[in-house]
């Protein structure tokens, strides 16, 4: 063919859970063995990807293969199936709930997975791959992708948790929380839990395909993995809530103690209100003024002016104003 030739990021024969390299520029799906499995891994961003999809898939897989951004999803296209799944970023430099996304068109002689950043659950089963053995069919290729994936995943899930019990230790301690650390803590559960709940929904499909070419067993794995990511999303779902309840508590406090320095203030106001106007008629300088020929006025004044606020106080404190 004239197209650029296709970089593939893995290309393997599996025959009984052994790996042989497949060397084509332009590789076919099927695998040169029927007794095996062809597994190929794209990258998405490589240009010959979308030409050889076109030559070698469906058109509605190679579109779902090719979309820029997937949502996780199980669904049967003729004698193939389509699956879309969601990885935790552990790319360096990069959030892990920033999900990364996997595509897959799963056949009878072949998997083909596709992605636009690095998936490690993957990367996992390429090292695997390249030391020569890899799963020997493409239920327990499936079984152990999902089992990576929601295992990492878990990980994640389980620091943010962690996270937010290291929060509401420090505000029941009465201290103050760092700028931001509550609000970064609740984005990152929203972003996860984007993604985690449409992939239960996904994986939960997969393991219920047992008209198809995964074995029973593998249907079990996997299903473990989907009861595992029901878990993930109920957790998710716990933290949220006590990432809510948190920030509700935080923002009371505030309310309160802004409500509190304010009837303080309202109550200051009030005593020296009656004093201001006092000193205030006092200070007027027109004639007929008393004590203004009274060396000792100025004392006195100061000691009413004393004895109202004194008074105004405790009339506040024996009415509970205080």
């Amino acid at each position: 063919m004239d197209q650029k030739n296709l970089k593939t990021l893995a290309a393997y024969d599996v025959i009984s859970g052994q790996t042989a390299p497949v060397s084509e520029a332009w590789p076919e799906p099927k695998p040169k063995s029927k007794a095996g499995y062809r597994w190929l891994h794209l990258d998405i961003n490589d240009p010959a990807t979308r030409p050889w999809a076109a030559d070698h898939m469906p058109d509605i897989a190679a579109r779902a293969l090719l979309q820029s951004e997937t949502r996780p999803r199980c669904e049967r296209i003729k004698d193939g199936l389509i699956l879309n799944l969601r990885g935790v970023n552990l790319n360096p430099d990069s959030d892990p709930e920033d999900m990364v996304s996997l595509r897959l068109w799963v056949t009878q002689d072949a998997i083909i997975s596709a992605r636009i950043r690095k998936v490690w659950a993957i990367d996992t089963i390429r090292q695997s791959a390249e030391q020569g053995t890899a799963p020997a069919t493409q239920g327990a290729f499936l079984a152990e992708l999902v089992y990576g994936l929601t295992s990492r995943i878990e990980k994640i899930s389980l620091g943010l948790e962690e996270q937010t019990d290291e929060l509401e230790e420090t505000v029941s301690q009465g201290q103050r929380l760092a700028s931001g650390q509550l609000s970064r803590i609740r984005q990152a559960v929203i972003k996860m839990r984007r993604f985690i709940n449409p992939q239960r929904e996904a994986v939960t499909a997969l393991a219920a395909l047992n008209d198809w070419i995964i074995a029973p067993d593998e249907l079990a794995l996997i299903g473990e993995s989907a009861n595992r990511t029901r878990r993930v999303v109920e957790e998710l779902d716990a933290t949220r809530e006590r990432l809510s309840a948190l920030q509700d508590h935080i923002d009371a406090e505030r309310a309160h103690a802004l409500g509190r320095n304010s009837y303080v203030l309202s109550v200051v106001a009030a005593i020296f209100l009656p004093l201001g106007f006092l000193t205030g008629l006092f200070g007027v300088n027109v004639a007929g003024m008393p004590g203004m020929s009274e060396p000792s006025a100025f004392w006195i004044l100061t000691a009413v002016s004393a004895l109202l606020g004194v008074g105004l106080f405790l009339i506040f404190k024996f009415s509970k104003w205080l």
